[in-house]
């Protein structure tokens, strides 16, 4: 499903819009955080500024086509925490949910309260079925996310150039569990 415009929405404590050109300081700090990048970059870390031409090409082209990504704030004060979105998951026609937050909000909830919201406009709005997640095989966190937000561990998956751990949910057990 091609995606135009971004909804922007809000959950008890965050607030989710589209992301831009004022959030790429942020974003790019937080990708050369080394404990955020911990297990995202098996092939050597980037450097700052080929962070930076990625994620700029990302925002001004309007990446993705399927799905959508979200700037996640503190709905209060709307202090910066990372982002979460739906994107397609290279070379195999799924839909894929991701997220990074900075380290200041690991172990909050934040992830799992985001992911929820995205999965629910995934699900509802654009009708995906199913969507996926990968992760590395070490980095229990984001399995816990995936786990708390109802995905299945799905086998193991080579992706972004190595083997991933490999969640799914199917459309219709999201919403029979809602």
């Amino acid at each position: 499903m091609q995606t135009e415009v971004q909804p922007e929405f809000t959950t008890e404590r965050l607030s989710l819009r589209a992301w831009s050109l004022d959030d790429l300081d942020f974003i790019v700090a937080m990708d050369m955080d080394p404990d955020v990048g911990r297990y995202l970059y098996p092939h050597g870390r980037p450097t700052i500024q080929e962070r930076t031409v990625i994620s700029r090409r990302r925002i001004n082209s309007g990446w993705p086509k399927q799905g959508g990504m979200w700037f996640v704030e503190w709905a209060e004060s709307g202090d910066p925490l990372g982002w979460c979105g739906m994107f397609p998951l290279e070379d195999s026609g799924l839909v894929e949910i991701g997220y990074r937050f900075d380290t200041a909000a690991w172990g909050k909830g934040i992830a799992t309260e985001a992911a929820r919201k995205v999965l629910d406009l995934g699900f509802g709005t654009f009708e995906f079925d199913p969507i996926v997640a990968v992760t590395h095989p070490k980095n229990v966190g984001s399995q816990t996310v995936l786990k708390n937000t109802g995905l299945k561990p799905d086998g193991t998956k080579f992706q972004y150039g190595l083997e991933q751990k490999f969640y799914s949910l199917r459309r219709a057990d999201y919403l029979i569990s809602r």
